[in-house]
């Protein structure tokens, strides 16, 4: 990292620090927020939801855009009409448990934490604008704990990386290196420290709002920096730095290559969750036995009382006193007027996780076309070249075979 270019964004920062903590900007609501997360955060709260809230109220800015809104799809999928709370909280379990120095298993944590929570936004049709993702993620974790952790922007910490040349490339979305990212971080700090007149500002103006706010101990909630880490990034991007400091991106070549790298990364690793999900699924339903429903009362509206006296499959045979009639056990359990509520159960399950499966499968076909089209397309005219090269072979080798 440029140390020489770093200093001249933190003196930037110290310029324009009036206008960005004034009142017009207030962008010290960070640290409220985590201030916020650090008095309310409780995983084990009877009413996961209500915490949740009064954590993030404040976060609007670090969650959400006019079209995205990650924390408003935890607070849905919590909420009695979807009832997800347990699995929302389990979530949020994996993705704050304690790696130590492991970063790795941090940055996986994440994506299981993102994947958890999407898959279970999926299939609403307003779902799309609550999906989450590292930005969201990180953004939970660097209030949770931000002693340990840290917030992130893309486009904000990309610019910087670049124009104090960090030559490690965290990259982004699927392809996201929290490790790399973090060292960056970390190496923003190493020089921050050596900022009195930074550190001076900052502190003082958090004193005065623990009092304006009745904010106990607000200026020690980011002791460590890594929130005015992440605030120096984005104050850099937000106020325009780089339109007065102009800076050389990577070249097009290397950007360009390292974009599709990034995209094609992303489909595989949405292939890989797939087949994941899959796999569950099978094995969930090799252990769902189908269960004997002869003998089980069914109440229709047209034909009256009935028994079922034979299955085939969906199909069952109900003898009803006008006659036997072949009906479909489906219909039977969504109309609520089968006499068994037990079976009832466990056959809408059954239905609900083949339904889920069928999904998966037609959206891994979507997904390997979708990966073998982008191979295609993005190969040189090299690999074309040689290619056509080794068909022409194969082909030769065969007629000469079959004289």
């Amino acid at each position: 990292m440029n140390r020489d270019k770093t200093n001249e964004i933190i003196d930037f920062y110290i310029d324009k620090f009036d206008k960005t903590a004034g009142r017009e900007h207030d962008e010290l609501y960070k640290w409220r927020s985590a201030w916020q997360c650090s008095q309310n955060w409780n995983p084990d709260a009877d009413d996961f939801c209500t915490m949740f809230q009064s954590c993030f109220k404040d976060s609007t800015p670090l969650l959400s855009s006019s079209f995205w809104w990650p924390d408003n799809g935890i607070v849905m999928l919590c909420d009695e009409r979807n009832n997800h709370q347990e699995a929302v909280r389990d979530a949020f379990r994996t993705l704050t448990s304690d790696t130590g120095d492991d970063l790795n298993l941090r940055g996986e944590n994440v994506f299981t934490f993102i994947n958890r929570i999407n898959s279970l936004l999926e299939g609403r049709s307003n779902g799309k604008g609550y999906l989450q993702n590292t930005r969201s993620a990180l953004s939970y974790l660097g209030l949770i704990d931000p002693k340990r952790d840290f917030l992130y922007k893309p486009d904000a910490a990309g610019n910087f990386a670049d124009s104090v040349e960090f030559t490690e490339n965290f990259s982004s979305g699927q392809a996201f290196r929290i490790d790399l990212y973090y060292k960056m971080c970390d190496e923003l700090i190493d020089i921050i420290r050596t900022r009195p007149d930074l550190l001076e500002i900052v502190q003082r103006e958090l004193q005065r709002q623990a009092e304006a706010f009745d904010m106990p101990h607000l200026a020690e909630i980011d002791t460590d920096c890594h929130i005015l880490a992440y605030d120096i990034m984005y104050t850099a991007q937000a106020y325009d730095y780089y339109m007065d400091h102009p800076f050389v991106h990577r070249t097009k070549a290397s950007r360009t290559k390292q974009e599709k790298e990034e995209q094609k990364q992303e489909i595989e690793n949405e292939i890989s969750y797939i087949r994941d999900q899959i796999s569950l699924l099978t094995d969930q339903l090799a252990q769902m036995k189908e269960d004997d429903m002869s003998g089980i009362s069914v109440t229709h509206k047209k034909f009256g009382e009935g028994r079922i006296i034979g299955r085939d499959g969906d199909k069952v045979t109900v003898e009803f006193p006008s006659g036997k009639k072949v009906l479909s056990l489906s219909f039977l359990t969504a109309k609520g007027i089968l006499g068994d509520d037990a079976l009832a159960s466990a056959h809408k399950l059954r239905m609900d996780t083949e339904a889920k499966l069928a999904a998966y499968k037609a959206n891994l076909a979507i997904k390997n076309s979708e990966l073998y089209y982008f191979i295609q397309k993005n190969k040189s005219r090299k690999q074309l070249q040689e290619e056509e090269e080794e068909r022409e072979r194969q082909s030769l080798a065969a007629m000469k075979k079959n004289k």
